[in-house]
């Protein structure tokens, strides 16, 4: 997806207005924002000080300045972030959130999806089959050759709404007489028993990426993202997602995956409204940079609370639900006095929560809560893996392990 820090010229319209087409530049900025620059507006009424509100859609054709390529874009809520009055009167119109084909696409207007598709580079690395067979001799002279088959399809779900399963796609070429590749990426293939407006395929899409997220354990959002239409056209999304910050991941065995992977989808889907205040909360702060360490600490200790309020036991106070909750964990072995660890967890919760002083001395400094949060990212990460019915045989990871034992010293 070559489509960054470059500009290109081509013909734009509003979705309910077809007839008033208006000749711009497009750029294309290294975030994936679209820009579109005009001598017209897109409405014949805009001025200076009339609010122009945001736009749902704008359908457009371009061509790149340095190479003969046509492409069809969709520039999804569209704000006027420029204008000038003068001589030479210019519009600027931007867009956080388009969408483009590789190709001249004459539905442009039907704008519902019927198929994700989702590739990640920690999804790639994680997945050990891949169709590439090298066969070398270095003997007397240097040989070597480089086969490539693409492998079956992995059939991983299948109920009444959506197929999903792992593709193989391999691309190759010559970058010259002495210099040739062949490159492969597996895709998470999402097929809709219907369409969708782009909204629900996002939500679609973030419901599969966070189940892939708690499988890795690691911190991720997909490379290349698409959305195939009903005529089979492929809309890569053009916005990059913001860095993650990376963690000592954790993985499940693809292979434990692959022969569960009905039953763990199936759990997923199932539990999203019971775990509806669970998942969000901990996707709102895991891995996300900027996040003060003391409130990702409270958001932590405010999911196991209500977990263990809402699926375990209604009565309790804090400390016994903490207490419960990291018993049930892997790490309960790993900590000498596990009462003790809920309650500085808790007296660091209340000291932090409502800024009591009397619990300041008593609590967690930023140092043991930056390590704490690893702790409990681990337990809630483990809760997971329970409601989805994955048996894993856990093992600490060697960054916990070295907490854990420093707790004990």
């Amino acid at each position: 997806m070559d489509f960054y820090n470059k500009y290109y010229e081509g013909i734009f319209w509003l979705s309910d207005n077809e007839d008033n087409k208006i000749i711009s530049t497009l750029y294309i900025d290294e975030r994936g924002i679209a820009t579109i620059t005009s001598l017209k507006p897109f409405r014949e009424d805009e001025n200076v000080t009339k609010k122009w509100n945001k736009e749902n859609l704008v359908f457009g054709y371009i061509n790149s300045n340095d190479k003969s390529q046509t492409y069809s874009i969709k520039l999804y809520d569209v704000y006027k972030t420029h204008q000038t009055i003068g001589s030479l009167t210019k519009y600027k119109y931007q867009s956080n959130n388009s969408f483009i084909f590789s190709g001249y696409d004459n539905d442009i207007k039907i704008s519902i999806y019927n198929t994700i598709l989702l590739s990640s580079d920690l999804i790639n690395n994680w997945i050990p089959i891949t169709g590439f067979n090298f066969k070398s001799e270095i003997e007397n002279t240097f040989k070597i050759s480089q086969l490539y088959e693409q492998p079956q399809r992995i059939e991983l779900f299948k109920n009444n709404d959506f197929d999903i399963y792992l593709f193989f796609r391999a691309s190759s070429g010559s970058q010259g007489r002495r210099n040739s590749y062949i490159k492969e990426n597996i895709f998470i293939n999402i097929e809709c028993n219907k369409s969708f407006e782009i909204k629900e395929l996002f939500k679609i899409k973030t419901v599969i990426e966070r189940l892939f997220n708690i499988l890795l354990f690691i911190p991720f959002y997909s490379n290349i993202i698409e959305f195939r239409t009903d005529e089979n056209k492929a809309y890569s999304v053009i916005k990059k997602n913001n860095i993650l910050s990376s963690t000592t991941g954790k993985k499940i065995n693809f292979s434990v995956f692959r022969e569960n992977s009905q039953n763990i989808i199936s759990n997923w889907l199932d539990k999203q409204e019971k775990l509806e205040l669970v998942i969000l909360n901990f996707f709102s702060v895991y891995g996300q940079k900027g996040v003060l360490v003391e409130n990702k600490f409270l958001t932590y200790i405010s999911i196991l609370e209500n977990y263990h309020k809402n699926n375990i036991n209604n009565k309790g106070y804090l400390k016994s639900r903490l207490n419960y909750l990291l018993e049930k964990s892997s790490i309960n072995s790993k900590i000498n006095d596990i009462e003790n660890y809920a309650e500085k967890l808790k007296i660091t919760r209340n000291y932090h929560a409502h800024l009591e002083e009397k619990h300041k001395e008593k609590s967690l400094n930023t140092n043991e809560i930056i390590k704490t949060n690893i702790l409990l990212e681990f337990v809630i990460r483990e809760i997971f893996l329970r409601e989805l019915e994955i048996d894993e045989n856990s093992q600490v990871s060697s960054v916990l392990n070295e907490y854990l034992k420093s707790l004990n010293d």
